[in-house]
Formats: C-alpha cells, structure tokens, sequence
C-alpha cells in the first residue's frame, strides 16, 4: 500500500482555497461603467498624433509617437505605429498591427503588435468632434493622449483633465508635451 505525503496534500487544498475564495493580488483594472459606451469606429480611422502620456518614461526620454488605423473591406483595423526617439529626427521604429474591434463593447479595443497576442486597451473620453482621445490599459498603468490635430485648446485640455479625474489619476502627474520637444 502506498503511502499519501500530508504535507503536500495540504498545500494542494490551500492553494485551492486561496485561489477559490479570491484571496490573490489583484491589479487595479478600468471599470466599465466609466468608459464609453457607443462610438463610431469610422470617427476613429485616420491619422493620429500622441500629446501626452503616464506611465511611460520620464519626460526627456519621451518618444514622438504617431498612429495611423485603416478600415479593410473585411473590417479588420491596421495599425501602423510611429515613433521617433528623444527627438524629432531621432531614430525611427515603425510597428506594424491589428485591431480587433467589438460593437457590442464598444470601449474595448485589443490591440496585437505582435503575433496574435492582443492586449485590451479602453478609450475612456473620446471627444464630440471625434478630434482628442483618452486612452488606457487595462491595468491602468499607462494612459495615453492622441488628437487629430494638435495642438489642443484650453477647453479640451480641460476635459480631458476631468475624464482623467473621474478614472482615478491624478492630471497633475501626466506628461502633456508642450509642442513635440
């Protein structure tokens, strides 16, 4: 007859119960109520410059990103991503991805630069002209801006500031990019 070691049982069932009961580290996510509900994907295609960013390094070691998102006929995104390095002719990296795009959460993008590994982003404030967004992750690590065309007024400013507030960051601590460097 074999005999049953205890001690790794117990360690088997408290994991268990650990993992059941929901005693785990949990990462601060984007609620669903706080983003948007309806958008036009169409309003979204074009050409798009980032304006500022949390999360990301400090404001000398900033990047100037750019976005371009296409519509295929099979309602695929393209995304072509930008970015010049430290400095306006810094070196260049351009990515190339796609987009993955559900109507019925309209907030939610999911975005594969890599293979078929998509990570979920939530446009969080997108304005009325369809002209400024504000972007998140779902870990709220990073929180970006992008305007169609930058720069942005007071106004908009403004209201990106309080769709910051109402998500729980503090605007104090983004890095707007007064012009790009």
């Amino acid at each position: 007859m074999r005999k049953i070691h205890h001690s790794g049982l117990l360690l088997f069932f408290c994991i268990l119960f650990l993992t059941c009961t929901g005693c785990v580290l949990e990462e601060p996510t984007i609620a669903g109520k706080n983003t948007l509900q309806h958008i036009d994907l169409a309003s979204l295609m074009g050409h798009w410059d980032e304006i500022g960013q949390w999360g990301r390094p400090e404001p000398g070691k900033v990047a100037a990103v750019s976005v371009d998102l296409s519509l295929d006929d099979k309602y695929l995104i393209h995304i072509n991503i930008k970015k010049n390095k430290y400095t306006p002719y810094g070196p260049l990296k351009e990515r190339k991805g796609k987009v993955k795009w559900n109507p019925d959460y309209a907030h939610i993008v999911k975005c594969a630069l890599f293979l078929n590994y998509y990570q979920s982003y939530y446009i969080l404030y997108l304005d009325p002209d369809h002209k400024t967004t504000l972007i998140c992750n779902k870990r709220k690590t990073k929180l970006l801006v992008y305007s169609k065309e930058p720069p942005l007024s007071y106004e908009q400013i403004e209201r990106i500031s309080k769709a910051m507030q109402d998500n729980g960051f503090d605007p104090e601590k983004f890095n707007w990019y007064p012009t790009y460097f």
